[in-house]
């Protein structure tokens, strides 16, 4: 990926930069040229091509590299300040946004019309399989949402044991693998060949028209956890790796091979919390909360009826009545 740094680069070198970021249009494609043009830069920018703050290039650079006329480059841009991904400063150029802000349509649409649909996107991974698993010949794998729950269950143990904060650990559980909504999950054999953009980014334009106060926490939780840098972060990436672990024992269970699942999990932990999970994991039976209950059926099922008796004595009929 082509990160555009404007820092210690020649005009020439710049220009080079950016046509490398954005596509050429396709003169088949029936949009408006400049519905198309905006569609080039909007990739770019949402891919990380331009970061937050770049210059884009000017107008007469932009009518070069895409053949067009200096007017249809000013819809484009036009286009792209009316959703809030960039911004113009008279006498200077277009900037892209640090976040985008997608103005306000008519109608006075609800103040939190932007969380609700950021939550309606998160659970888009409830139909996201955890695309690993499917190496294994798993045809139905968990989902990245089901993967989430548990890994936000196991952060507030680690934190509770660790001493950090169960709240925030579980925050950033619940979060750091929200952005798999736009880029999915890459499995282990596809992240040689792809590349895309960080978390950071994807979490900047799905909270692009929340409130303030909303957008800042859900972005906040991203970075720290991607930055590593805090123990809460810390036991949240442990907690991740545990829940794999815990998933191939249960999958192992069931008869398949997931020892190379199992041991890059427990070889990237990082806490002491963690490692001691992971051994009581590996020590345990998958299946270990069930089978009690499973050894007492038999005596469970009859105490149960001993009380339904007790609670709902049968009433004998009188003589010459139907019992």
């Amino acid at each position: 990926m082509h990160i555009v740094n404007r820092e210690g680069l020649s005009r020439d070198a710049l220009k080079h930069v950016w046509f490398a970021a954005m596509q050429p249009v396709d003169p088949d494609d029936p949009r408006p040229p400049y519905v198309k043009i905006a569609a080039s830069i909007r990739a770019a920018i949402l891919a990380g091509e331009f970061e937050p703050g770049t210059r884009l290039p000017t107008q007469n650079e932009l009518r070069e590299f895409f053949g067009v006329v200096r007017s249809t480059i000013g819809s484009a841009i036009r286009l792209l300040q009316n959703e809030g991904f960039v911004r113009s400063v008279t006498g200077s150029g277009a900037y892209v946004n640090s976040r985008a802000r997608i103005p306000v349509a008519e109608g006075e649409p609800h103040p939190l019309h932007g969380v609700a649909t950021f939550l309606h996107e998160a659970g888009h991974l409830k139909n996201l399989p955890r695309a690993g698993w499917l190496l294994l010949g798993i045809r139905h794998p968990e989902s990245v949402a089901e993967h989430s729950l548990r890994v936000g269950l196991i952060g507030i143990a680690l934190a509770a044991l660790e001493g950090a904060d169960p709240g925030r650990t579980a925050a950033l559980c619940l979060m750091h693998d929200v952005h798999e909504t736009r880029i999915g999950d890459i499995p282990s054999v596809g992240r040689s060949y792809v590349t895309t953009a960080k978390p950071e980014a994807v979490t900047s334009h799905q909270t692009a028209v929340m409130p303030d106060e909303v957008a800042s926490v859900l972005q906040d939780l991203t970075s720290e956890y991607e930055d590593t840098e805090t123990l809460e972060s810390r036991l949240a990436h442990d907690a991740d790796k545990i829940e794999t672990l815990m998933q191939a024992r249960e999958y192992a269970a069931q008869g398949h091979a997931t020892e190379p699942w199992s041991d890059t999990s427990i070889q990237a932990l990082r806490t002491e919390a963690g490692k001691q999970l992971a051994q009581a994991v590996v020590a345990g039976d998958p299946h270990g909360w069930w089978l009690s209950f499973a050894s007492s059926y038999h005596e469970l099922r009859a105490a149960t009826r001993a009380r339904q008796d007790q609670r709902y004595p049968a009433v004998e009929a009188e003589p010459g009545e139907q019992p």
